[in-house]
C-alpha cells in the first residue's frame, strides 16, 4: 500500500480539525468493509472548510462520521505526504460508497478551487462549511447535517451514483492526490486499496490554541498584533488629546480623503465578501482565510465589510455636512463623525484581535481600514470636543 495514504481518517493529526472522525468509530476488532467496485453505487461531493471554522469543525467532528457509518463504515484518508502539513489543501476521505474531497480554504490552491466553484455554480454565499453534491450546494451548520445524509443514504439506497460535481480544475485536483491507485472522477478504489485496519489508538486532536493560530502566519500576524496595539494606544490617548485645546474647530480636507480611502477599501471587502470572490491578499497575509471565516459577518448576517461602507458613507456625509454648515448643524456632524470613528476603531480592535489570534490569518485590506479608522478618530477629536460645547445642553 502506498505510503502517501493514511489508514484511518483520525491519522490526519496536524490537522486537528480533521482528526476526531474517525474516533467513534474505531474498535479493536473492526474492519472497514471492502470498498464498492467502480460498478457499484458511489456518492462524490466536494466540501470546502477552513481548520479554524467552528461550524466546519462540527459538521466534520460531528456530522460526517455518522455519514460515513452508515454508508458503508469508517474511511481511508489520502493527500500528498510530500508537502509539508502547512500546504496539503485537499484530502480525499472515502470508503468506497462515499467519497468527499476536503479543499482546505486557507491554503492557496484550495481557495483558488472555492473561487472556481463560486463561479461555476453561481453561488451567492462566500461562507464555509460548503458542500457541493451534484448541483447541490449545502452551506452552513444546519443545512449539511439536514439534507446530506438522507440524499447519501437515498442515492446508495435506490443503488444510483453521484458523480463529482462540475467544477473547473476539480476532476484534475482529484486526479493528483496519491494514493495506491490512481484516483479520478470515473473510477473508486479497490477493495485491496481501501481495506484497511483502524488505529486503535487514535489521538483526539483538540482545537489549536491562540499561539498555534497565530504560528500559522508569524509574519502577518505579528503586524495584525502591532497595529492593535496602535489603536489601543490611540483609544487610550485620544480623551488626553482633545482636552490639550480646543483651537481645532473644523474637520480638515484629510478627513474627507481618509473617509473616500476608507470607503474604497470596505467597498472591495463587502464585494469579496458578498460575491464569493477571491481577494487580492499581496505578499502578506491571508484575506481569503480571514473573508471566510465565521467573524465575517457581523451577528451572522451581516458582512463587515458591508457595515464598513454604511459606516464610512455615513462618516462622509458628515464631513460634508461639517464642511459647509456652520452652527448646529456643523457641531451636530462633527460630534457624530468622531463618535462614529470611535465605534469603528472599537469594531476594529475587537475583529483585528480576532485575525491573529482566533482565525489565524489577517487581512491586509482589513488592518489598512483599521489604521484608516483610527486615523479618523484621532483628526476628529479636537473639532469634536469644540462642537460638543454647541451640542450640549445648557446647564
Amino acid at each position: 500500500m502506498s505510503s502517501s495514504i493514511r489508514r484511518t481518517w483520525g491519522g490526519v493529526s496536524h490537522r486537528g480539525i480533521l482528526s476526531a472522525l474517525a474516533a467513534p468509530m474505531v474498535a479493536l476488532t473492526m474492519l472497514v468493509a471492502p470498498a464498492a467496485s467502480a460498478a457499484d453505487p458511489v456518492v462524490r461531493a466536494v466540501l470546502f472548510y477552513l481548520p479554524t471554522c467552528g461550524h466546519c469543525e462540527y459538521v466534520i467532528n460531528d456530522v460526517l462520521p455518522v455519514v460515513f457509518e452508515e454508508s458503508g463504515g469508517t474511511p481511508a484518508v489520502y493527500y500528498d505526504e510530500s508537502l509539508a502539513p502547512e500546504e496539503v489543501a485537499f484530502y480525499l476521505v472515502t470508503n468506497g460508497r462515499l467519497e468527499i474531497l476536503m479543499v482546505d480554504t486557507s491554503i492557496e490552491v484550495g481557495a483558488a478551487l472555492f473561487v472556481a466553484a463560486t463561479e461555476a455554480l453561481a453561488i451567492e454565499s462566500g461562507g464555509v462549511p460548503r458542500l457541493v453534491v451534484a448541483d447541490q450546494v449545502l452551506i452552513g451548520s444546519v443545512d449539511i447535517p439536514e439534507q446530506f445524509p438522507g440524499l447519501v443514504r437515498g442515492t446508495l439506497d435506490a443503488g444510483g451514483t453521484i458523480d463529482w460535481p462540475e467544477i473547473p480544475g476539480l476532476v484534475e485536483v482529484v486526479a493528483s492526490v496519491p494514493g495506491p491507485d490512481p484516483i479520478d472522477s470515473t473510477t473508486t478504489t479497490t477493495a485491496n486499496a481501501t481495506t484497511v485496519v483502524p488505529d486503535t489508538t487514535l489521538p483526539v486532536v483538540g482545537s489549536e490554541s491562540p499561539w498555534e493560530r497565530f504560528g500559522r502566519d508569524p509574519v502577518a500576524n505579528s503586524v495584525a498584533v502591532a497595529v492593535l496595539a496602535l489603536m489601543l494606544l490611540a483609544v487610550g490617548g485620544v480623551w488626553t488629546w482633545m482636552r490639550r485645546t480646543n483651537s481645532e474647530t473644523t474637520v480638515g480636507w484629510g478627513v474627507g480623503v481618509l473617509a473616500v480611502l476608507g470607503l474604497a477599501v470596505a467597498g472591495y471587502l463587502a464585494f469579496v465578501e458578498v460575491a464569493g470572490s477571491e481577494a487580492v491578499c499581496g505578499p502578506v497575509g491571508n484575506c481569503n482565510a480571514v473573508q471566510q471565516s465565521d467573524y465575517a459577518r457581523l451577528f451572522g448576517t451581516i458582512p463587515v465589510g458591508v457595515a464598513g461602507v454604511v459606516g464610512y458613507t455615513g462618516g462622509l456625509i458628515a464631513w460634508v455636512v461639517a464642511r459647509i454648515r456652520r452652527g448646529r448643524a456643523w457641531a451636530v456632524a462633527t460630534v457624530a463623525l468622531f463618535i462614529g470613528s470611535v465605534a469603528g476603531v472599537l469594531l476594529s480592535v475587537y475583529l483585528t484581535f480576532l485575525e491573529p489570534f482566533v482565525i489565524g490569518a489577517s487581512c491586509a485590506w482589513c488592518l489598512t481600514s483599521a489604521l484608516v479608522v483610527t486615523a479618523l478618530m484621532w483628526m476628529t477629536a479636537r473639532p469634536a470636543a469644540a462642537a460638543w460645547r454647541v451640542v450640549r445642553p445648557a446647564r
